[in-house]
């Protein structure tokens, strides 16, 4: 089961070096990692996505909150945090199952990003489990090339000032 750890960390260089290094060193496959700023330019958002045992991801959640320039750690659930990733397929205009696969992305509302003599490429964000089905049905239609973004978090809470 992949899990989602959402990262406040001040803009400083080697943070996302230690960060990774302590993944590492746990022996945690990272399966994406993005980086991002936030509203103050002095913090950045981390998401990172792993498959892991639960058991072992609270431990992770305690060495990730004492590296240094680490401000605050949390391991996003469903009921907390709203979660999507986004997905870029690419696609001749000639294939023979073109016509199918704009079928398929007008149900899944998939939007044209290019479009260019004979290619076009899509984009479309969801939930972890609609970018798998919309992988599948991409896959079955021989795109081209795939490129996906792995998930971004935010918490539904709002902050106390």
């Amino acid at each position: 089961m992949s899990t989602t750890f959402s990262a406040l960390v001040e803009n400083k260089f080697w943070v996302l070096a230690r960060i990774s290094r302590l993944f590492s060193r746990h022996m945690f496959n990272i399966q994406t990692l993005s980086v991002a700023p936030t509203s103050d330019p002095n913090v950045s958002c981390m998401t990172i996505d792993v498959k892991e045992d639960p058991q072992r991801l609270k431990r992770m959640q305690l060495e990730l909150s004492k590296v240094v320039n680490v401000l605050s750690v949390t391991i996003c659930h469903k009921d907390d945090f709203v979660e999507t990733e986004m997905v870029l397929v690419k696609i001749r205009r000639s294939n023979p199952r073109f016509a199918s696969f704009l079928k398929e992305v007008e149900r899944f509302q998939a939007r044209v990003l290019y479009r260019h003599g004979d290619i076009e490429i899509f984009e479309f964000s969801g939930d972890r489990d609609a970018i798998n089905s919309f992988l599948e049905t991409s896959l079955a239609h021989e795109v081209m090339d795939i490129v996906r973004t792995g998930p971004v978090a935010m918490s539904k809470k709002i902050k106390k000032q």
